[in-house]
């Protein structure tokens, strides 16, 4: 780990101090011992060695190169007033001391600086690596998100094709049907039990279901294209929040808003088509966390993208289910179509948008919606 810049500056000046205190001590001593045998002064010289390769290792060839510079300087005088008493050998051997003294604190500044450019290669490969696998793993994620959705789009345009002529084939006979049971229901509206009129009622309720039913597959199968129109995020979820009221008082339900953020962001959307989005996900919601409490709407913003996210305080979803909730038909309602999240997941296909359901730590599911954002 790299040390701040002020506690790195103030071990270099320690060590320098340091090293300085230590040549110091060791010319004094040489100094104030003229009386010694010059064998004495020549075991003492190789205590030089110490302070030279400490400085070379700190601080590389420039440290190295300085203090046997230094420590040259100082002992010259001291072999000249030797020169008289040293035989021609050890007058040899003197200057190379000298001459080993500058070569090993420069050879030792050299190779540190060296391990120190080894060292910062292998900690940027390493950064390198990391990187590079941080950046597959999140490629890796993409790519399977990415096929994903394309399995979820080629399920959902097969579907499409087959179901529209079905839809309008079931449709026809259906009108006939409900046309059918309301003048049965007139004709028998006087009868003295009222078994016919009950039974014409549940035959009503169910025509209607199938039709919504029908009505759902249609939207869902043949798409509107979207008219895209600019307009404030905030004035979206305004309008969401207006229309989705009366559900959430009917279930004694209070929505918590916290979307500043993202209120004044502009997006380009069909807003009936967002509306939609908005209102299926709030009533999913209100669904499943059932009487009370409270769900939260909050604003999201992610890398271009705007949006909002609904959490609520349900059971959750199954993790076996999670997989499989935008697809078609795929219900946990006892009386749900299955078909109201495959048209939020087309319209936010159609609008470049994304969705994201996870289960929270507590408890619950958070829905989160992201639309491209306008600059």
């Amino acid at each position: 780990m790299h040390e701040p810049p002020e506690q790195n500056r103030t071990r270099a000046l320690f060590d320098l101090i340091a090293i300085g205190l230590v040549i110091a001590i060791l010319t004094t001593i040489h100094y104030t011992n003229y009386h010694y045998a010059v064998d004495y002064h020549i075991l003492l010289q190789f205590a030089y060695y110490m302070p030279v390769i400490y400085a070379a290792m700190r601080f590389g060839p420039a440290g190295g190169i300085l203090s046997s510079f230094v420590i040259t300087l100082l002992f010259l005088p001291l072999m000249s007033h030797f020169q008289d008493t040293l035989t021609p050998a050890a007058k040899y051997t003197q200057w190379v001391e000298v001459g080993l003294i500058n070569i090993i604190g420069w050879l030792t500044g050299f190779l540190s600086e060296e391990e120190r450019k080894a060292k910062r290669k292998y900690k940027l490969a390493l950064t390198v690596q990391k990187e590079l696998v941080e950046k597959i793993k999140l490629e890796g994620q993409e790519r399977q998100r990415l096929e994903s959705e394309i399995r979820q789009t080629e399920r959902l345009t097969a579907l499409g094709h087959m179901s529209a002529g079905l839809a309008h084939e079931i449709r026809n006979p259906l009108g006939i049907m409900k046309v059918s049971i309301q003048m049965l229901a007139q004709e028998k509206g006087d009868d003295g039990d009222g078994v016919v009129t009950e039974y014409c009622r549940v035959l009503m309720e169910e025509c209607e279901r199938l039709n919504r039913l029908v009505s759902e597959f249609l939207s869902f199968a043949r798409p509107k294209d979207p008219v895209r129109g600019r307009i404030r995020l905030g004035k979206l979820l305004d309008e969401g929040v207006t229309l989705i009221q009366p559900a959430l008082r009917q279930s004694h339900i209070q929505l918590e808003q916290a979307r500043d953020s993202v209120d004044d962001q502009e997006v380009e959307v069909d807003p009936d088509q967002i509306k939609q989005v908005f209102l299926n996900i709030l009533l999913n919601a209100i669904d499943a966390q059932g009487e009370g409490g409270v769900i939260h709407l909050e604003g999201v913003q992610q890398d271009g993208f705007v949006g909002f996210a609904v959490s609520d305080e349900g059971p959750g979803i199954s993790p076996d289910d999670l997989p499989y909730i935008y697809d078609p038909f795929f219900t946990m309602k006892e009386k749900g179509t299955g078909l109201g999240l495959s048209v939020v997941h087309r319209i936010l296909d159609q609008h470049g948008g994304r969705i994201s359901t996870l289960n929270r730590r507590d408890r619950g599911v958070r829905v989160e919606i992201l639309l491209p954002y306008m600059a």
